[in-house]
């Protein structure tokens, strides 16, 4: 059905609704439903599966707007999420649940924290990656129950650390601090991370770890970050997307572009498909400041790599003849739409599926398996900062740097 019939049978409703009795209450009906309306038109302009639409009942638009933005969905989309600006905000911790890994507490469950976002309350409360949390404001972790470690209010949380025990001659769980987390906080995450160079055996290596895609800054900030690598002489550039989760396509291009040959520019970097399988908007490889065609790349995948973060290490695997691309890690998480942030004046955010992303023609994306495992999670231990070189992965990737293969 057209968005111009859905929206005539609403006022239709409006109409019977609210001008009963010689009253008229068609203000009264906008005033109170005025959320959902903006929700129902914008998903009936931009949304992937806006055919499939069902007709919301009359009392639809009196529910809450993130029920009622939930009920629009296609039973198969898996991307699409709503955000309530008002009551959410982050700890800024990005972890994984775990049992036990030394199986003394075979029951116990704990968050392994991997990165904190620099000011956040995390950072605040003196979390760290490689921090040990075992219970939230006095309730334990499950395997299923941790939402209460990535938003809320105030609260405190418990920390153990793994030690060897001489006398047992194994590992133990110390009890560590109880540390105060703030109030959760609209803290951006910054999409680049890290940008570094190392020495190995003469050796110059470039390391980028991006969180996301997203930012108005982005193609500057990493322009600049590659303009030191080529000052420095790198010969190999390490791009970690351990924990991205997406972003911009039009960022994930430029980046893209910096790490293929000349000759590939104004050629497709990807499409966007829409639901009948049609391109919809094609973006290309364009000319950049830096070049670094000519260095060996290699990619760091992990669990949460999804969506455009694995277009782009699709795309420059597919470019592979024109430079040397080595993807690390594991599986993809294997996203293959786009989802579009789109604010409402209300405090709430809508972020619909619009595309599938597609390589070429209407070659869907699809997980990324990579060429060679290394899984950060078989080292729990001892979890070293991002950008230490003894840390599980980099020091992984130095070594093959050097000797063309992982050590035993």
């Amino acid at each position: 059905m057209k968005k111009a019939t859905y929206l005539s049978l609403l006022l239709a409703i409006a109409v019977s609704m609210f001008t009963g009795c010689g009253e008229d209450r068609r203000l009264e009906y906008y005033e109170k439903t005025e959320e959902n309306q903006w929700i129902f038109s914008k998903m009936q302009e931009v949304y992937l599966w806006r055919e499939n639409i069902k007709e919301p009942s009359r009392s639809a638009f009196f529910s809450k707007p993130s029920k009622f933005f939930s009920t629009l969905l296609y039973s198969g989309d898996k991307a699409s999420f709503f955000t309530d600006t008002i009551s959410a905000g982050s700890y800024g911790i990005t972890f994984t649940v775990m049992r036990d890994p030394i199986g003394k507490q075979a029951n116990k469950v704990y968050a392994l924290v991997l990165m904190v976002e620099p000011g956040s309350p995390a950072d605040v409360a003196g979390i760290e990656r490689g921090t040990w949390i075992s219970s939230v404001g006095g309730t334990a972790l499950t395997m299923t129950k941790y939402s209460m470690l990535q938003s809320g209010e105030s609260t405190n949380i418990v920390t153990e650390y793994i030690d060897y025990d001489d006398e047992t001659q194994g590992y133990l769980w110390i009890p560590g601090d109880t540390l105060q987390l703030p109030a959760a906080t609209d803290c951006i995450a910054r999409s680049l991370y890290i940008d570094s160079v190392y020495t190995v055996r003469d050796k110059n290596i470039g390391y980028l770890v991006l969180n996301s895609f997203n930012g108005d800054n982005f193609i500057n900030e990493t322009q600049e970050a590659l303009l030191d690598f080529v000052a420095s002489n790198v010969g190999n550039v390490i791009i970690d997307l351990r924990y991205c989760s997406g972003g911009s396509i039009a960022n994930a291009a430029s980046l893209a572009s910096s790490f293929v040959e000349p000759g590939l520019f104004s050629t497709t970097f990807c499409n966007l498909l829409d639901a009948a399988g049609e391109v919809d908007t094609t973006y290309c490889y364009t000319p950049q400041q830096t070049t670094l065609c000519d260095r060996s790349v290699y990619i760091v995948t992990g669990a949460q790599t999804a969506g455009v973060a694995e277009l782009f290490v699709a795309a420059i695997n597919k470019a592979r003849p024109m430079c040397d691309v080595i993807t690390f890690g594991i599986k993809t998480k294997g996203v293959n739409v786009v989802t579009d942030n789109i604010q409402s004046p209300y405090g709430f955010v809508i972020n619909p599926a619009t595309g599938y992303i597609a390589l070429e023609g209407d070659e869907l994306l699809s997980a990324v398996s990579p060429d060679l495992e290394l899984n950060e999670l078989q080292q729990t231990i001892a979890v070293k900062p991002l950008g230490n070189e003894q840390e599980y992965v980099l020091y992984n990737l130095f070594y093959y740097s050097i000797n063309g293969v992982l050590p035993e």
